[in-house]
């Protein structure tokens, strides 16, 4: 095998630098000429995109964005309750009492039980009682009205023995009833709310 290879020829100016040199293989059959780069001949350069760009599948578009944190709300602590003292526990007993009381002699005045209603026979005794079970309330809302507790005490007390009167009177003869029942309950349900009633002692 002879190998033989082109030496350059000497370049001019205007003519461009040969990318290959050629050599041929004498003597091979199927071996024609190869070309190899020549020495100090310039490589094509390609250019590259962004360092930062990442391509992603085709067709799937730009990334979604990061979802942004949930920022969770501070609990409010809450101030502790202070609890009730005496005296504002028997004031709402009181309270839940004497309304008790109204609502069940209204009951007995205004539903007949099988008989004439009271507020039909006998109005001027229903009008008296109900207004002798309202000033039982005065010692829960007295201090808002503006009176003082002795003397609110006092008023409802006089509206108890007019409820009482009244029971004498009018309840006793049927208090086997039931409509006498519901009178009676009303009235205890008066005296209790006010046994517990502020400034009961005073």
């Amino acid at each position: 095998m002879t190998q033989s290879t082109t030496t350059p020829q000497p370049i001019a100016p205007h003519e461009a630098v040969p990318e290959t040199n050629e050599i041929t293989f004498d003597g091979m059959p199927g071996v024609g000429t190869a070309h190899v780069p020549a020495a100090g001949a310039p490589e094509e350069v390609q250019a590259t995109g962004p360092v930062d760009f990442v391509p992603g599948l085709p067709g799937a578009g730009a990334p979604p964005p990061p979802a942004a944190p949930r920022l969770r709300r501070p609990r409010t602590t809450r101030e502790p309750r202070t609890p009730l003292t005496p005296q504002q526990r028997a004031a709402r007993l009181g309270t839940g009492l004497a309304v008790l009381g109204l609502a069940l002699l209204e009951v007995g005045l205004l539903l007949g039980f099988g008989a004439t209603r009271y507020w039909s026979t006998v109005s001027l005794w229903s009008a008296f009682v109900t207004l002798a079970a309202l000033l039982v309330l005065l010692p829960f809302a007295g201090r808002r009205l503006g009176l003082r507790p002795d003397a609110a005490w006092k008023v409802a007390a006089g509206g108890l023995t007019g409820a009482a009167v009244f029971w004498v009177l009018v309840v006793l003869p049927q208090v086997a009833s039931d409509r006498g029942f519901v009178l009676t309950a009303g009235l205890a349900a008066l005296g209790a709310a006010l046994w517990v009633a502020p400034s009961r002692r005073a």
